[in-house]
């Protein structure tokens, strides 16, 4: 289009450009001033080409701009902003208007764009905030108009001025004159302007010649300051007509000063006219001057007489400095070289000037409404007096002077400004001259910032101003402060000041010559922190933007460089932090109006940090480890966090882009000393993703909020920066919502704040709990029976989570009463919270907030009395649904890990049966429509979730839900209710259809009924139900067949209904084939065709599923037991046992025989018994608090250790002591021998000594036979040793790493001379193995009788001494054993060389002799009983500690899906089971079978293959029950003379004690 259509296409974009202005579409956000910016550029850009359309359609934005009418201050300040935006583009626009449109058409400019220029300039009022920059905005443009098309503007003044010599009105309007001092103007205009005024000076009125006279001399520095070179080559090569003309404008203004008045009003103008003339000044100084100069010579010596104040007149002196101090100023324009008559005259009145107006005693003053006007004066002239004698000190002297005035102190700074910024010419001196002022300077600032912090006692939030520069007058600085005083309001104009030249050249400020390093820093700091004092500061807008900038100027790499030379690194990190930490903590504490641009400014000042660290990355880190760098980054880091939840969508970008300076820092200083970055950020990788976000362009501000959110539930680690954020959002949102609540005129969606911030709140809370991976366990109470819970409403639901004084648990308690918000905009409130805790909730939070839902909906139901039906709770229960959908439904990165933490089963009932009881009212029907879909999505995440019973609780949904099947739909008359109660039926099946998916049908308990024949009973309601359902579809099929229109819905609802109930029927079946295939098959034979179809499509289905039928065979009991210990016995990847362990975890410690029994028999027969006791034997050495306790306790892991020693050493034992002791006992040499060696317990007669050498003798004689007897040792022993000493090696090694790097080296060493380790093996081994059997022998079975009670004490002693010698320790407290530490001492050597033979080695699994390789039905039967009664501890167990990926598909639900078929042990109620309190044990057959070694004849292992023995219950004695079964011994190929085979013979013998 830009190429056909030019014109249209600029047009376009004209339009474009007015349509997007703030007085068009509002306030500007981020977008619209990307926008604005945009289109400015771009018809910038196009008016390179098409100069005169673009100037022409801003011309009419601007007339049709200025027309509109407006109310309000924000209409007000859109339209302000609006004709700044129109006259910049017009200035750039103007700046850059090409050569070849130099003959633009002047009548447009002329009578369109110049009148509306001209009206920003006469209309200006003071007071009017917007009104002194849209001046300087349309002065601006009036310049560029001006470069290129100065006839233009030229021929407007020309015309004025000829109106006005015919004018005969006395107030006439001068109003186009005053534009001679905006134009731009050269040498040549200049001319044209002397020229004009000459031709119609005295035909003008009195004040159009005063006006004239006064923009004339605006017009000259007009000319000088922007075109130097032309007014120097003035002097260099004089032009005559220029001095022609300023001589007959002299002589002309000098007829016009007749009185004092008058000459007091030409005199400056008179004097640059003077300066004009430099062939006339030449012949002065000569005296060479004809008579037409005796004027001129005149007007100077009356110019020196009145500033020496002889004139008379206090008005001629003031002009008279006015005009010397021009003639200064005009002649630093001048260079020495060119001509030397100014610079004599300026020598002979400089004295007498700086004497007038730098006199302390007699301050210079025109009176009170000329201050700016006598500080501007008294600047020009301190300037140009440095700039001619820059080495004359004597005004610094007097201006540094602290007694003199505040306002010499102002002119010192203002004019150090100016001549820092002025651009400067080749022969004006540098500033760095006057860097030995620095000190007095710093003095100055730090004085008077002070008194103006002092003064400010007010604190009203901040006015930024948009402009950065120094280009206002003093007259402009307007502050409000009504009380303030003169000299409060001077020293705030003087701090200004200061601040400006700080950030004009901070070098100036840190000049500290000869000061050793601390002095530096020190007066670095100070000058600093005085400057971040005004960033925040109240009433200073000017100052703190101004104090923002120096700051920025300050942080730039060279600058931080002299903030202290000697130590440039420490100096940053402790000033710099400093800065972080003061701007951070202020930000949210005032509340500030500009709080996003300060941000901004932030933004910089740590992109200048990183700049600079990256200069010096090589030391980047030295000083950084100090508290106030932390302080200073965790400050930062809140601080960021706060502003996530802005409503302004700038304000969250900016900070979003601050995270990536963030981590650039992190980046340096980590890579400095070669760490990880997260050990400095520990969240470093989600910043990074914060700042990519804040580059691409987000549409919206809730799709922004949406991308936080998501961000911040991945902040996983805790810092003090976000939990700062979380607590201080979490106190300014409850503020908040005590104000929604208390205003219901309020409109939600001006509380777009309060919105951000719950889901900041709901997103960022998993930082505040204190132990994430371990939340308190979900206990499951079955709503079937008794509920103790208080009846109550959820308005008043207090914390039942924890503690409720934690802010988190406050916080989700406050959410959840807003749920059943009654506000006027409750139902805003309700879905806000609603959709954020469903979809936006922190994934760690969910077990927390689980667990308060359970509890608030617990509280419906009292077994005292009814349960509550009212509309607050029916609203609590229909959100509730909600949210649990939302959550289900919103796969968050993060849920599966979080989801199973805390089991659901109980809320999910509650709810059920709550909404079971609303009845089948319309938005009852709908709420459980929407608790149905809940139960499909539950089922979907069923993988994620934690079931404590599951099978009960699937079971127990399905009983409810099937009760809402064909509830009312075949009697609702009204059609709409009909589709209701349909879509219920649907959303019933479909939830029926996932929750019977592999689910055996469980009875309740407890009805006397056998298990089989419930299970059966069970499987015939439901398929009859399903059945009649499906007849109902077919009927009201038939129906719709015959009625067109709504009916055609109906009929696709049932056909979709018709397909659920086939699934729910042929996953019943596929899970429940044992019990119900005798109902279901004969439908096979039905006579209804459809009937059959139906039976048919189920079987399909079930076959298509891969239904297994072994259920059905014979042996299905002995597979299912099978697989149960196949289960118990699984492994996963990383070795872990997870029943097991979990079953170890949770079963009571007065069946820890028991258990212990059963799990070493059963894990054994599958060659497992190593990996069994390294989870156990690692889990007993991570709980222990020493080595000295480890095994000494009572625990299971104990309990292990000794039933294998028992079974597996007690052949060993027999061997090594029984000769030993009875050597003892019936050996002649020790008939006689006392071995006591207590003093206290010596019996008449005996000797001490004696006794210490009989103990000693039989110990070492024990001793040795035990160490020499490593050949003997059993290999299952070894296995249990060899275990002992790695888990006890490998908890050391760990403990060792985690507590200091560092020491990993020694902990290899330890490894690798495991003293400790192989000690704890010693130790283990005495105390539950040897010492046992030598204390008690006959207790354990190696002696026929007791020995006698000197051999018992002898025997115990003994043990003393060998339980130390294992210990590795010797005797201290017992007095009577220390004579044996000697013995002990010398045997630690070899008795850790025989643990270490023992225990090196791990024999092969195939070597071990598995003599546990047969499993009682005892056994089998125990474990079934143990998981039965503990399943649901088992379940909360494992979903507190299991890990998916590392065990598989979840190990709990195969073993509640297998306990389901078995069902209760003996088919007995849980509750009333007695199982716990018999002794099952079997272990004295067992152990009979293995000291005979029973198991490795080849008799016992044919005789084991019949299957015609098993084991089962106990008899009234408590012994274990045999079974001989027959039918298996006829069937069998087996001779009956086996029976009778020396095998079986012993075992006959051996059960005396059983019941056959």
């Amino acid at each position: 289009m830009a190429a056909q259509k030019p014109v249209e296409w600029v047009q376009a974009v004209i339009t474009r450009f007015d349509e997007q202005l703030p007085v068009k579409v509002g306030v500007q956000n981020t977008h619209t001033k990307i926008s604005t910016e945009h289109n400015k550029e771009c018809l910038i850009n196009i008016s390179r080409y098409k100069f005169s359309l673009v100037i022409s359609g801003l011309t009419n934005i601007l007339k049709n701009v200025n027309n509109m009418r407006i109310f309000g201050d924000t209409a007000e300040k859109n339209l302000y902003l609006s004709q700044l935006i129109i006259m910049d583009t017009l200035e750039k626009c103007l700046a850059g208007q090409p050569k070849d449109s130099m003959r633009l058409d002047e009548t447009m400019l002329v009578k369109q764009l110049l009148p509306e220029i001209c009206h920003f300039i006469h209309m200006y009022r003071e007071g009017n905030q917007y009104a002194a920059e849209l001046k300087n905005s349309a002065c601006g443009v009036l310049f560029s108009l001006s470069c290129s098309n100065f006839n233009a503007v030229f021929s407007r003044i020309s015309t004025r001025l000829q109106e006005l010599t015919v004018c005969s009105e006395d107030n006439v309007d001068v109003h186009d004159i005053e534009l001679i001092q905006y134009i731009n103007v050269d040498c040549c205009k200049f001319k044209r302007l002397l020229q004009e005024t000459v031709f119609k000076f005295k035909t003008l009125k009195k004040p159009a010649q005063l006006s004239v006279i006064y923009n004339l001399e605006k017009a000259f520095w007009n000319w000088v300051e922007n075109y130097a070179d032309e007014f120097t080559r003035l002097y260099q090569r004089p032009q005559a007509d220029m001095a022609e003309c300023a001589e007959k404008l002299f002589d002309l203004v000098d007829s016009f000063a007749e009185s004092t008045k008058r000459k007091a009003a030409v005199w400056p103008l008179q004097i640059i006219l003077l300066i004009l003339c430099p062939d006339i000044t030449q012949d002065m100084s000569r005296d060479t001057s004809d008579d037409s100069k005796d004027n001129k010579k005149l007007f100077l010596e009356n110019l020196r007489k009145a500033l020496t104040g002889h004139s008379g007149s206090k008005q001629l002196t003031e002009s008279a400095a006015i005009a010397c101090v021009k003639l200064c100023k005009a002649s630093t324009y001048i260079s020495w070289e060119d001509h030397s008559v100014i610079f004599l005259l300026v020598q002979s009145i400089v004295m007498d000037l700086k004497g007038l107006l730098f006199n302390p005693a007699k301050p210079f003053s025109r009176g009170a409404g000329s201050q700016s006007a006598d500080m501007d004066l008294m600047i020009d002239c301190f300037v140009s007096c440095f700039r001619i004698n820059p080495h004359n000190n004597q005004q610094f002297k007097v201006c540094l002077a602290p007694s003199s005035p505040p306002t010499f102190h102002f002119v010192l700074v203002n004019s150090l400004h100016r001549i820092i910024t002025n651009s400067p010419l080749d022969w004006w001196p540098k500033i760095d001259t006057v860097y030995c002022y620095s000190g007095e300077l710093r003095l100055m600032f730090a004085e008077t910032l002070g008194r103006v912090v002092q003064g400010c006692s007010s604190h009203a939030p901040l006015r930024m101003t948009s402009s950065l520069t120094f280009k206002e007058k003093m007259s402009s600085l307007k502050f409000k402060e009504k009380t303030a005083d003169l000299d409060t309001r001077s020293h705030k104009y003087l701090l200004l000041a200061l601040v400006k030249l700080i950030h004009a050249d901070p070098k100036l400020m840190l000049h500290n010559p000869g000061k050793q390093g601390l002095e530096v820093h020190s007066s670095t700091a100070d000058l600093i922190t005085g400057l971040v004092q005004l960033v925040p500061l109240a009433n200073m807008g000017d100052i703190s933007q101004e104090a923002m900038e120096a700051l920025l100027v300050l942080h730039q790499p060279e600058s931080i460089e002299l903030w202290n030379p000697d130590a440039p690194m420490e100096t940053f990190w402790d000033i710099s932090s400093q800065v972080l930490f003061f701007i951070c903590k202020k930000l949210f504490g005032h509340q500030l109006i500009s709080s996003t641009e300060i941000l901004k400014w932030l933004r910089e000042i740590l992109i200048c940090r990183n700049k600079f660290l990256l200069r010096n990355k090589d030391r980047a880190t030295a000083g950084s480890n100090i508290t106030i760098c932390r302080q200073a980054q965790t400050k930062l880091e809140f601080c960021l966090y706060m502003f996530l939840w802005s409503p302004d969508m700038e304000a969250v970008l900016v900070a979003m882009s601050c995270f990536r300076y963030l981590c650039e820092e992190a980046d340096i200083r980590c890579s400095a000393e070669d760490i990880p970055v997260q050990s400095l950020l520990p969240n470093y990788n989600t910043f990074m993703e914060f700042a990519s976000v804040s580059n691409m362009m987000i549409t919206g501000r809730l799709a922004l909020q949406k991308r936080v959110m998501a961000l911040l539930r991945r902040i996983e680690l805790p810092t003090p920066g976000n939990k700062e954020a979380w607590e201080d959002t979490h106190a300014k949102w409850e503020h908040a919502t005590k104000l929604i609540l208390s205003h219901p005129k309020t409109k939600l969606e001006d509380s777009q704040e309060w919105v951000n911030m719950t889901g900041f709140l709901c997103a960022l809370g998993g930082v505040c709990l204190q132990q994430r991976n371990t939340s308190a366990l979900a206990t499951y109470s079955p709503p079937m029976g008794t509920l103790n819970d208080r009846k109550g409403s959820m308005v008043s639901m207090a914390s039942c989570e924890g503690n409720p004084e934690t802010p988190l648990s406050r916080f989700l308690d406050r959410l959840l009463s807003l749920m059943v918000c009654n506000h006027e905009k409750g139902h805003q409130i309700r879905t806000n919270v609603k959709d954020l805790v469903g979809l936006e909730l922190c994934p760690a939070l969910y077990p927390m907030l689980f667990n308060k839902l359970k509890n608030g909906i617990s509280r419906f139901f009292d077994a005292q009395g009814p349960v509550p039906i009212n509309e607050t709770n029916t609203q609590f229960v229909e959100q509730t649904i909600a949210i649990m959908k939302n959550l289900l439904d919103n796969h968050t990165e993060g849920s599966s890990e979080h989801l199973g933490q805390a089991s659901i089963e109980t809320m999910m009932l509650n709810l059920v049966r709550y909404v079971h009881i609303l009845g089948n009212m319309v938005h009852a029907i709908q709420i459980k429509t929407k608790l149905c879909q809940l139960v499909e999505v539950m089922m979907e995440r069923r993988d994620d979730l934690s079931f404590c019973q599951e099978m009960k609780f699937r079971n127990k949904m399905v009983e409810y839900l099937t009760d809402w099947v064909m509830g009312t739909s075949n009697q609702a008359a009204d059609d709409d209710v009909k589709c209701l109660t349909r879509d219920l039926d649907q959303a019933s099946m479909e939830a029926v259809v996932s929750l019977l998916a592999g689910l055996p049908l469980q009875p309740e308990e407890g009805d006397g009924v056998e298990l089989m024949e419930a299970k059966s009973q069970l499987f015939l309601k439901y398929f009859t139900l399903f059945m009649n359902l499906l007849n109902d579809c077919s009927e009201v099929e038939d129906e719709g067949q015959q009625v067109a229109g709504r009916k055609r819905g109906m009929s696709r609802r049932l056909a979709s209904l018709r397909h659920c109930t086939v699934l729910a029927m042929s996953n019943l079946l596929n899970a429940n084939v044992d019990s119900g295939l005798m109902h279901s098959i004969g439908l096979g034979y039905h006579k209804d065709l459809q009937t059959r179809a139906t039976f048919l499509e189920v079987l399909t289905k079930i076959l298509q599923q891969g239904t297994e039928f072994d259920t059905l065979a014979e042996t299905a009991l002995a597979d299912r037991f099978e697989r149960l210990v196949e289960l118990v016995t699984m492994m996963g990847d990383q070795g872990e046992l997870p029943i097991a362990m979990a079953l170890a975890n949770v079963v009571p410690c007065s069946q820890w025989d028991e258990l212990a029994r059963v799990l070493v028999t059963l894990f054994d027969s599958r060659h497992l018994l190593y990996q069994l006791l390294w989870n156990m034997f690692s889990k007993e050495v991570e709980l222990a608090d020493s080595m000295q306790t480890l095994f000494r306790g009572n625990s299971l892991a104990s309990k292990i250790m000794t039933f294998c020693f028992k079974v597996y050493g007690a052949t060993y034992l027999q061997k090594l002591l029984e000769p030993l002791l009875r050597a003892v006992i019936t050996g002649t040499e020790w008939q006689m021998l006392s071995f006591e060696v207590d003093p206290t317990r010596l019996e008449t007669g005996e000797n001490l000594e004696e006794n210490q050498r009989n103990l000693l003798r039989m110990t070492d004689r024990f001793f040795q036979a035990i160490i020499s007897s490593s050949g003997e040792f059993p290999p299952q022993l070894r296995s249990v040793c060899h275990c002992l000493f790695q888990a006890t090696c490998h908890s050391l090694l760990s403990k060792a790493s985690v507590k200091d790097r560092k020491e990993v080296r020694k902990a290899v060493v330890s490894q690798r001379f495991p003293q400790n380790s192989i000690g704890a093996v010693g130790s283990a081994m005495f105390l539950r193995f040897v010492n046992p059997a030598i204390v008690s022998p006959y207790e354990a079975g190696i002696l026929d009788k007791k020995p006698p009670p000197r051999i018992e004490r002898g025997l115990k002693l003994m043990s003393k001494i060998l339980q130390s010698i294992a210990n590795h320790v010797l005797f201290t407290k017992e007095e009577h054993m220390r004579p044996f530490n000697d013995f002990v001492k010398s045997n630690f050597d070899a008795a850790r060389k025989f643990f270490l033979d023992i225990a090196s080695d791990c024999p092969a699994s195939d070597s071990l002799n598995h003599s546990l390789s047969f499993i009682s039905d005892g056994n089998v039967l125990a474990l079934h009983r143990l998981l039965w009664n503990n399943q649901e501890k088992i379940g909360q167990y494992l979903s507190s500690n299991r890990d998916h990926k590392a065990v598989g598909r979840r190990p709990f639900d195969k073993m509640a899906t297998l306990l389901a078929y078995l069902g209760p042990p003996e088919h007995k109620p849980v509750a009333d089971t007695h199982w716990s309190s018999l002794n099952l044990t079997s272990s004295k057959f067992e152990e009979f079978m293995t000291r005979h070694q029973v198991h490795e004849k080849e008799e016992f292992k044919a005789l084991k293959t019949l299957n015609i023995f098993y084991q089962a219950g106990t008899s009234k004695n408590g012994n274990p029950v045999f079974y001989y079964v027959t039918r298996s011994l006829i069937e069998g190929p087996c001779d009956s003379a086996d029976l009778q085979s020396p095998c079986v013979m012993p075992i006959r013998r051996s059960v005396q004690q059983t019941d056959v």
